[in-house]
């Protein structure tokens, strides 16, 4: 421990890192302890310039204070709870980042340690490091402002399916069922059966399958693949994703049934916002099918493969697309998954 360089008083204390985040920053739980003492502390972050963070509970707030030469003023980031100043201590200059909001101070922590960084370790000046340190955790927090194309597509044909099951089940197991927004390997989940929906805007009936076990069905549980192929509908009849959307919405009754559909729409990465950006309307170019994915159905399965010598925990991504074109499933069609199939959102 030695003297507080900005001359604080008897109270603050130098502290070198003894407990460190990659031997060069003090862990959070430390940190969090040291903010909880309530007294003055500047804790030394080893390298060029000299570099600190600060705790400085009276004004109230913490910092990273690094030594910087010259005369240039700090930037206005133009942000409420963080700003930068330059200030003369011991006959020292120094760049200083503040933050004053004492809810955020742990929170903070992290952001400072990067800063610091971006100075000792990738020599860029103070203000530098500041601002892409910023920029890097806006594009972090930044929603999109709108889906992808493939993944609108993708909605679209799991909310035909939705809608088909909930003409045959009632709203809440329909929406129970939906487990597309869930990350789960096959998009609903039926007392009976699974069903995967594949949508293409594609002139042949073609479908990217993201990995060996997304069409392997449960045991004892029938796996069911729902196509759909859409094209753009022009003046004629269709819907656009929000005007499915909205349809599937008005047929859910009650608020308790829509707001589980609100819920589990959100997860997908519908957001309201989007509405003005998915302007396109759809219709189906041809009639949607249902395949019992099963005997000779075209998959690749890790079972298959094994089989055949591959080792396939050396493949760690595989992705390939099936055409089902002319392909003929002789297996009786279940009727939910006609209605599945046979569902209009659109008049």
């Amino acid at each position: 421990m030695a003297n507080d360089p900005d001359g604080c008083g008897e109270s603050g204390t130098t502290v070198t890192a003894n407990i460190s985040i990659g031997e060069r920053h003090v862990s959070i739980a430390n940190f969090d302890r040291v903010l909880d003492s309530g007294v003055p502390v500047t804790l030394s972050v080893t390298g060029t310039p000299a570099t600190f963070v600060f705790i400085e509970p009276r004004a109230p707030e913490i910092g990273l204070r690094i030594e910087v030469s010259g005369h240039g003023d700090a930037p206005d980031i133009n942000l409420h709870n963080i700003s930068a100043r330059i200030a003369l201590r011991d006959g020292k200059r120094f760049f200083e980042v503040v933050v004053t909001v004492r809810e955020l101070f742990h929170d903070a922590y992290p952001l400072l340690c990067s800063v610091a960084d971006h100075v000792q370790l990738g020599g860029m000046t103070p203000a530098r490091a500041l601002q892409v340190t910023l920029d890097r955790m806006s594009s972090l927090l930044q929603t999109p402002d709108s889906l992808s194309r493939e993944r609108e597509i993708g909605l679209f044909g799991e909310l035909l399916v939705l809608g088909g099951l909930i003409d045959r089940l009632d709203a809440a197991k329909a929406i129970e069922a939906w487990r597309g927004s869930l990350a789960e390997e096959h998009d609903f989940g039926l007392p009976d059966l699974d069903v995967e929906v594949k949508t293409t805007t594609s002139e042949s009936r073609t479908h990217w399958i993201e990995s060996l076990t997304q069409l392997v069905p449960k045991v004892s549980h029938p796996l069911w693949l729902v196509s759909h192929q859409l094209t753009s509908a022009g003046t004629g009849p269709g819907a656009s994703l929000p005007d499915l959307v909205d349809t599937i919405h008005a047929r859910l009754g009650s608020d308790v049934h829509r707001d589980h559909f609100e819920s589990a729409l959100s997860h997908t990465g519908w957001r309201e916002e989007h509405r003005k950006r998915l302007t396109t309307r759809w219709t189906r170019r041809s009639t949607s099918l249902g395949y019992h994915v099963t005997g000779s159905f075209p998959r690749l399965t890790p079972d298959d493969l094994r089989g055949r010598g591959v080792v396939i925990d050396r493949i760690p991504t595989i992705r390939y697309r099936i055409d089902l074109d002319g392909y003929t499933d002789r297996h009786d069609l279940p009727e939910i998954i006609r209605n599945a199939c046979d569902f209009q959102g659109w008049t």
